[in-house]
């Protein structure tokens, strides 16, 4: 039985922390799509932003763009093999198929950034954002496969270039929900990885899943100071001003030979402005890469290295109904690894 009614956390413009509605409508699959009871949704700082105004976002819609969950029921025309009853999947939130609205970008326009998602007990999804979860993987990491696996894998695999075979040395910035999955990622591939955070217990588990080493930002200054840290390639989940800059000191040494072969990568999102010398950018043979998301080979990599035990999610668990409070803490950066609600589902 579905019921009528269910628990949701709802963006509204202005409001800075998410409206909670105790007897929220549950929606109903139109054609093409899926009704999905949510089994574990993670919490992501991109909420944080948005809440904080970021976005100055007029719409309302129930928050959440990383889950899994199970299909309950399926709208006109999808395929039952595709959308298996009771099967745990791993929702994507961005496909080919997302328009942007309002001049705002794609990724505005999706569940939990824009249309309601996964802080809830239900949320309607198109089929094709179903990725089907393999044994073995937990709902916690399934819901991380939505946005945090997918987003640093890309970001490693793809436009870092970290893949089989190669022998990389990387300065990576933020080992938070993405940073400790990309460290993980890099690793695999072969790469010798320092990290960089200013909270200890972020450097504490850099090293426990295998940096060679864990900075705080003076300890790296130094470093780069003296010119004793040139790497290859630069991944930052971070992405302020400050470590900006680190990262181009950690590059620019790349520019003693011709061609260099420098890579920064840009995933986390802040506010601040980034400035650099072309000249030094130009000279040093730096690549400036963003990274956003993934393709949907992303995410089925991602949940096949969960599935082998090669990568672990490193996670905690609230209740849904803790939402806000797990924001707050997520603001006031107390959270190591990621935070993943588990709705109450009355039975």
């Amino acid at each position: 039985m579905i019921p009528s009614t269910m628990f949701s956390a709802s963006y509204q413009g202005g409001n800075t922390d998410l409206v909670i509605d105790k007897a929220h409508p549950v929606p109903a699959p139109k054609k093409g799509e899926v009704l999905i009871k949510v089994s574990a949704s993670g919490v992501c700082h991109t909420d944080v932003a948005l809440l904080s105004g970021a976005g100055l976002d007029e719409r309302t819609y129930i928050m959440g763009h990383e889950f899994c969950g199970v299909p309950v029921a399926l709208g006109e025309g999808v395929d039952p093999h595709k959308a298996k009853l009771g099967k745990l999947y791993t929702i994507r939130t961005l496909t080919p198929c997302v328009r942007g609205i309002m001049g705002l970008p794609a990724i505005f326009n999706v569940e939990g950034l824009g249309r309601d998602g996964g802080y809830a007990n239900y949320v309607v999804v198109p089929q094709d954002q179903l990725v089907p979860v393999p044994d073995g993987v937990s709902i916690e990491e399934a819901s991380m496969a939505s946005d945090a696996a997918t987003t640093a894998y890309h970001a490693v695999h793809d436009v870092a270039g970290i893949k089989e075979g190669t022998n990389f040395k990387v300065l990576m910035f933020g080992i938070g929900g993405l940073g400790h999955l990309g460290l993980q990622y890099a690793k695999h591939y072969g790469a010798t990885v320092y990290a960089v955070d200013i909270k200890p217990e972020a450097r504490k588990l850099a090293l426990e899943l295998g940096a060679e080493a864990a900075y705080d930002l003076a300890t790296l200054n130094e470093l780069l100071t003296a010119n004793k840290l040139t790497v290859d390639i630069t991944i930052d989940f971070a992405a302020t001003t400050q470590t900006f800059g680190f990262a181009v000191s950690a590059l620019k040494g790349n520019g003693l030979k011709y061609p260099s072969d420098a890579k920064a990568v840009m995933v986390g999102v802040s506010e601040e402005s980034m400035t650099f010398s072309t000249l030094e950018i130009i000279g040093s043979g730096i690549s400036v890469l963003s990274s956003l998301y993934g393709p949907r080979s992303s995410t089925e990599a991602a949940l096949d290295l969960f599935a082998k035990g090669a990568v672990r999610g490193h996670f905690n668990t609230e209740p849904l109904e803790k939402v806000n409070e797990v924001i707050d803490k997520l603001r006031a950066y107390e959270i190591t690894g990621r935070t993943v609600l588990i709705p109450k589902h009355h039975h």
